[in-house]
This record gives structure tokens, sequence and C-alpha cells, in this order.
């Protein structure tokens, strides 16, 4: 039986930019494989969040942050 994971290795682009990816890394919010731009991204994220982010661990989705302008 294939593990969903076995492919992260593999991977020659990111999932969410397809950009290629020299240094791999597993989503936060996802089982997605990214790059480091995109981390970058869901780090920004993650410490939008209560807690920065940690009942949003492996949650399936990005959250949707609201920008508030002061």
């Amino acid at each position: 039986m294939k593990n969903i994971r076995d492919d992260f290795f593999d991977k020659q682009n990111c999932d969410r930019c397809n950009s290629p990816i020299p240094v791999r890394i597993m989503s936060w919010f996802t089982n997605e494989t990214i790059c480091i731009p995109c981390s970058i991204a869901e780090g920004e994220i993650k410490r939008a969040l209560p807690d920065n982010g940690r009942h949003y661990e492996g949650c399936g989705y990005l959250p949707k942050i609201e920008k508030v302008i002061s």
C-alpha cells in the first residue's frame, strides 16, 4: 500500500505554485509539498492566526486572513 507522502522526495515542482523546488517543505496546513516562498507565505498566515496557528495544523486548507489597515 502506497503512503500519500511516498512521493515527497520525488517532487520536482511546488504543489501550490508549480515552481521548481530544490528544497522540499511539507505544508503546515495541507499535505502539499511546497517551495520556500510558499512556506514563507504560510508562515505569515500562521502568525496572523490565534496561537500562531497551532490549532490549524493539518486542517487541509489555507485559512483566509483579513488584513487590518490601521
